[in-house]
Protein backbone atom coordinates (compact mmCIF):
# COMPACT_ATOMS: atom_id res chain seq x y z
CA UNK A 1 0.00 0.00 0.00
CA UNK A 2 2.44 2.45 0.81
CA UNK A 3 4.66 1.47 -2.37
CA UNK A 4 1.61 2.62 -4.54
CA UNK A 5 1.30 5.93 -2.44
CA UNK A 6 5.02 6.82 -3.32
CA UNK A 7 4.52 6.35 -7.05
CA UNK A 8 1.12 8.12 -7.47
CA UNK A 9 2.99 11.11 -5.82
CA UNK A 10 5.61 10.36 -7.49
CA UNK A 11 3.38 10.78 -11.15
CA UNK A 12 1.98 14.01 -9.49
CA UNK A 13 4.98 15.48 -9.22
CA UNK A 14 6.39 14.93 -12.96
CA UNK A 15 6.36 18.34 -15.36
CA UNK A 16 3.57 19.15 -17.71
CA UNK A 17 4.21 18.05 -21.25
CA UNK A 18 6.19 20.54 -23.36
CA UNK A 19 3.42 20.52 -25.97
CA UNK A 20 0.26 22.43 -25.87
CA UNK A 21 -1.85 19.13 -27.36
CA UNK A 22 -3.74 20.15 -30.81
CA UNK A 23 -3.44 24.26 -30.24
CA UNK A 24 -0.83 26.15 -31.95
CA UNK A 25 1.54 26.94 -29.89
CA UNK A 26 1.46 30.94 -28.80
CA UNK A 27 4.08 33.41 -27.67
CA UNK A 28 3.82 32.74 -24.18
CA UNK A 29 4.96 29.13 -25.52
CA UNK A 30 8.45 29.93 -26.92
CA UNK A 31 10.31 28.84 -24.17
CA UNK A 32 9.49 25.47 -25.19
CA UNK A 33 9.23 25.76 -28.95
CA UNK A 34 12.85 24.44 -30.23
CA UNK A 35 13.77 22.41 -33.28
CA UNK A 36 12.63 25.08 -35.63
CA UNK A 37 15.40 27.59 -35.17
CA UNK A 38 16.79 27.13 -38.76
CA UNK A 39 13.23 28.20 -40.10
CA UNK A 40 12.36 31.09 -38.00
CA UNK A 41 15.97 32.81 -38.46
CA UNK A 42 15.86 31.92 -42.33
CA UNK A 43 11.94 33.80 -42.07
CA UNK A 44 13.65 36.48 -39.96
CA UNK A 45 16.42 37.43 -42.46
CA UNK A 46 13.58 37.62 -45.41
CA UNK A 47 11.43 39.84 -43.33
CA UNK A 48 14.52 42.27 -42.51
CA UNK A 49 14.70 42.40 -46.25
CA UNK A 50 12.04 41.80 -47.52
CA UNK A 51 9.07 43.04 -44.81
CA UNK A 52 6.71 40.13 -46.26
CA UNK A 53 6.97 36.18 -45.93
CA UNK A 54 4.54 34.06 -47.03
CA UNK A 55 3.79 30.83 -44.19
CA UNK A 56 2.90 27.84 -46.49
CA UNK A 57 2.31 24.22 -45.40
CA UNK A 58 -0.02 21.81 -45.79
CA UNK A 59 -2.77 21.73 -42.34
CA UNK A 60 -1.12 20.44 -38.88
CA UNK A 61 2.54 20.94 -40.12
CA UNK A 62 3.41 23.59 -37.58
CA UNK A 63 2.75 27.54 -39.75
CA UNK A 64 0.86 28.95 -36.69
CA UNK A 65 3.08 27.79 -34.32
CA UNK A 66 6.10 28.72 -35.78
CA UNK A 67 4.85 32.12 -36.73
CA UNK A 68 3.84 32.65 -32.88
CA UNK A 69 6.01 30.94 -30.94
CA UNK A 70 8.87 31.45 -33.17
CA UNK A 71 8.93 34.34 -34.97
CA UNK A 72 6.89 36.61 -32.32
Amino acid sequence: MTDSLHSTAAVTNLPTAPYPGLRPFQERDAAVFFGRRRQYVRMLNILRREHFVAVVGTSGCGKSSLVRAGLL
